[in-house]
């Protein structure tokens, strides 16, 4: 020990010291099941209520239980997965007045984020908001709602990114994981993409008229349709799940009877 903290100590410092070069590209075990569950929750293949059995995944993943076990513990930490009494780990499932109360957060964090932003912006992050925009814009003529919507997602990302706030970007994100999977396990298909680009248009022309104002109000603006949008996704949600109740009373009392 003595003669390897001897040789940490000969190597170069300052302005002499060799580059580590870039980040590296290795990721644990539970790194990867991590991505490949996550991507499987925010795309809808695992939809809410999903149990998650570690043998099972690790079947599937061809690795052992321990890297699963690890990968489910750090989506809990996230808010996607929860523990539920007598069935283990699952998928997040909704709870309506939850999501509506983050959905009134959400414009107002944004909000903020739009007021640190507007100081802060150079051509070179307008023309990644415009590429963003394209994007969206392309997805929408295709129908292409996975598409749309993971480009939508990135656009608001990189506001957030902008704004140089670190802890508002992860409070941000922990927020919008939820609203991803609830947005995934709906029926979307009838949205006007062509539209909601159209208002990412108006927040980037707001933005690029760097009038923090004028920037907050596209943002509100934003928001508030998107509010009603998820009223009418939470009442249809709902509506399925009372119904779903109802038929699977029906269907135990006719099999008791």
């Amino acid at each position: 020990m003595p003669g390897r903290v001897q040789r940490l100590r000969q190597l170069p410092a300052g302005p002499s010291s060799p580059t580590l070069g870039g980040p590296v590209s290795f990721r644990t075990l539970p790194e990867q099941v991590v991505a490949r569950l996550r991507q499987a929750i925010v795309t809808g293949k695992l939809r809410p209520g999903t149990r998650l059995v570690e043998m099972r995944i690790a079947e599937q993943m061809q690795t052992s239980r321990g890297p699963v076990r690890d990968a489910i513990a750090l989506l809990e930490g996230e808010g996607l997965v929860v523990k539920a009494p007598h069935r283990g780990a699952c998928v997040l499932d909704f709870d309506p007045r939850l999501l509506r109360e983050a959905a009134s957060l959400r414009g107002r964090l944004e909000e903020f984020a739009v007021s640190l932003v507007v100081p802060r912006l150079g051509a070179d992050d307008l023309a990644r908001l415009e590429s963003l925009v394209q994007g969206m814009e392309d997805a929408a003529r295709r129908q292409a709602v996975q598409e749309f919507n993971n480009v939508d997602y990135r656009f608001h990302d990189a506001i957030f990114q902008m704004s140089g706030h670190h802890t508002l970007h992860e409070v941000w994100r922990g927020m919008q994981r939820r609203f991803r999977v609830f947005l995934a396990s709906t029926n979307v298909i009838n949205r006007n993409l062509r539209l909601v680009a159209q208002r990412h248009r108006a927040i980037l022309a707001a933005l690029a008229s760097r009038k923090p104002a004028g920037s907050r109000r596209a943002i509100r603006g934003h928001f508030a349709r998107m509010e009603k949008e998820l009223q009418v996704l939470l009442g249809a949600h709902e509506s399925a799940e009372r119904t779903g109740r109802g038929r699977r009373t029906r269907t135990a009392a006719q099999e008791s009877g």
